[in-house]
């Protein structure tokens, strides 16, 4: 199965068409969008891909969603109160799948915040066997990152969000078949970190894991992309 995931930025706004000729490119099975703000351009994305779509309203503004060519058996919108967002849950045949955005800010104050969604999230898997996807605003424990455009203003690299998903015995996918490149997928116009993943509980392996980096002007954020299979 290929599952791709994505910020598309603030709903994809005047940029519906790129996105679609990136998605169209990259060719995957299932799509887990986040910043998918405007329901209407990501109903006509779906539309033109001919992929049904599951949306995740969410606690603000910046909503998630899941085209799939696969066959969803169930989904649920998991807006838990800690989230600022929101996690949504397909079920595709034998595969659980979930995506979340979780929340930004470069402080110490907004990773504790993320620290809290993580444990949320990780409290709604309950354990289960899924592939875990999206923007989680924080850095692997073992990545290094470059330097960001003032603008970003960071004072603190959040690193602990992604060590909690470790410890739950995720797999970063990326990480686990590219030791070394950077695979930075944040910004697009002058990469500085990896904010974006795709994670495998143990009975997930991933064959291929890539950040599709011709994605252009698309988005702020580059897609990742893994080829991911269940144990026998």
């Amino acid at each position: 199965m290929r599952v791709l995931t994505w910020n598309i930025w603030n709903g994809g706004e005047g940029r519906l068409d790129a996105i679609d000729r990136v998605l169209r490119a990259q060719d995957a099975d299932v799509v887990a969008l986040q910043e998918a703000n405007d329901r209407g351009a990501v109903e006509l994305l779906a539309d033109r891909l001919e992929m049904g779509l599951i949306y995740g309203q969410a606690n603000s503004e910046f909503a998630v969603a899941w085209l799939s060519r696969l066959p969803v058996v169930r989904s649920a919108n998991h807006r838990l109160p800690l989230l600022e967002k929101t996690l949504l849950e397909v079920e595709l045949g034998d595969a659980l799948l979930f995506t979340t955005h979780l929340s930004a800010g470069r402080t110490q104050a907004d990773e504790l915040r993320r620290i809290a969604e993580v444990e949320a999230i990780l409290s709604c898997i309950d354990g289960r066997d899924c592939v875990l996807v999206g923007d989680f605003n924080a850095v692997h424990p073992d990545d290094v990152i470059g330097e960001p455009p003032p603008e970003e203003e960071l004072e603190h690299v959040s690193r602990r969000p992604i060590e909690l998903v470790l410890e739950a015995g995720f797999t970063d996918c990326y990480r686990a078949l590219n030791r070394h490149p950077r695979g930075w997928t944040y910004l697009t116009h002058r990469p500085w970190a990896r904010l974006d993943y795709i994670f495998g509980s143990p009975r997930w392996t991933a064959r291929r894991c890539e950040v599709v980096v011709d994605a252009g002007p698309a988005s702020d954020h580059l897609p990742v992309i893994a080829e991911v299979s269940t144990a026998a």
